[in-house]
């Protein structure tokens, strides 16, 4: 009997990020159903012009589900020619289901007309769409036109949340969707480091240790929390923020805000994209990692605590709270306002010795969505 094939568009290594990352979870948790893959990738995915970091390419040393193998680097997002050799090759593989991975509305011209080939071409052929985002954190109002415009070339699509499943379902309401969530990022725990060897690789001498990780931009809050600081400070006067992550913007504001709090001695600030080798420690260190965003649909920043069962504090926005039980594996807080991060960073250091959010975490990521998601991949077939 043929196996059946799996062929997804998506960004991979050595591009970094989240997207790659789950990429590679795809890798994973397909070749374990005993289904081909193969995944088309990007030659390029923004022009330098509209990237504000300081590089889309990954150095780490350690590459997650090695699988170079079965990618074939072809699109570039701003060459058309690029995507009718996509869609020869796709036709070439004649794989039974194309899932495109879909992230902000740029690449809503070059996943359309992917698309739209393999629907007029490829009978036999299911197209699925799997997003975190339906209209991105900056929503500009002629979004959900070039969104909609893309997605109306999908058969069915999977949502990594039901806060983005129901915005899918307003307006593809006949459409089948997939509820699942991202996957737990469990491959940066590479159990090299206990707590106190954390604590002293990255020269930390407190007793309790919060952390903002992830890229740095405005909608995910850091400057809420850098002004909490000092209110959490007041109680809890053994404490370090530990801030990781490069910062896509003005960096200066951060630190000229924390100068002027006078807390510079008991912040730890890590401006870089860290590689995938070297994340562990952070985590290992840490106590809470608190998450104040202003907008977000969901986080692999959740995810990756959750990896190393460290409890998070997060705020009401979006689909976040999905990933979060009250007072078991963190805490939802009603907006990021200076004492709501408060309150929600003491409920959890002050319960550490009542609730086992080890534990907690470990029987709640269990229920998570590779199952749903392979159930969907089987059942599509």
């Amino acid at each position: 009997m043929k196996r059946k094939k799996i062929l997804v568009v998506a960004p991979a290594y050595p591009f970094r990020g989240g997207i790659s990352m789950e990429e590679a979870y795809l890798y994973k948790i397909i070749s374990s159903m005993g289904m081909d893959y193969k995944a088309i990738s990007y030659t390029l995915l923004y022009p330098k012009i509209f990237f504000p970091g300081k590089t889309q390419y990954d150095d780490s040393k350690f590459i997650p589900f090695e699988h170079n193998d079965k990618i074939e680097r072809i699109i570039s997002s701003v060459n058309p020619f690029t995507w009718w050799k996509a869609y020869k090759k796709i036709k070439q593989e004649q794989p039974d289901i194309v899932i495109f991975r879909w992230w902000m509305f740029f690449f809503a011209p070059c996943i359309f007309t992917i698309a739209f080939l393999i629907r007029l071409r490829m009978k036999q052929t299911q197209v699925t769409i799997f997003t975190d985002n339906y209209i991105s954190h900056e929503n500009h109002w002629w979004e959900k036109y070039l969104v909609k415009f893309a997605f109306t070339r999908a058969h069915s699509f999977i949502a990594a949340s039901e806060f983005v499943a129901n915005q899918i379902k307003n307006d593809f309401p006949q459409k089948t969707i997939c509820t699942t969530t991202l996957s737990i990022y469990d491959c940066y725990n590479l159990n090299r480091y206990d707590k106190p060897s954390a604590k002293q690789m990255l020269n930390i001498n407190t007793k309790e240790v919060i952390i903002f990780f992830g890229l740095i931009r405005p909608y995910k809050g850091l400057m809420k929390l850098i002004e909490a600081f000092p209110l959490i400070k007041e109680k809890r006067k053994d404490i370090t923020l530990l801030i990781v992550g490069e910062c896509y913007g003005e960096v200066k504001e951060y630190e000229d805000r924390i100068r002027d709090l006078g807390i510079e001695k008991d912040v730890i600030f890590v401006n870089k994209f860290v590689a995938n080798e070297d994340i562990e420690p952070y985590f290992v260190a840490s106590d809470v990692v608190v998450l104040p965003y202003e907008s977000a649909s969901q986080s692999g920043i959740i995810m990756t605590a959750y990896a190393f069962r460290k409890p998070v504090v997060v705020t009401n926005v979006g689909g976040i709270k999905e990933q979060v039980l009250q007072n078991e594996t963190g805490v939802v807080i009603d907006s990021n306002s200076k004492e709501d991060i408060l309150q929600g960073v003491n409920t959890i250091l002050d319960n550490r010795e009542s609730i086992d959010y080890a534990k907690n975490i470990e029987n709640f990521v269990d229920s998570f969505g590779k199952q749903k998601l392979k159930q969907f991949l089987s059942t599509s077939l």
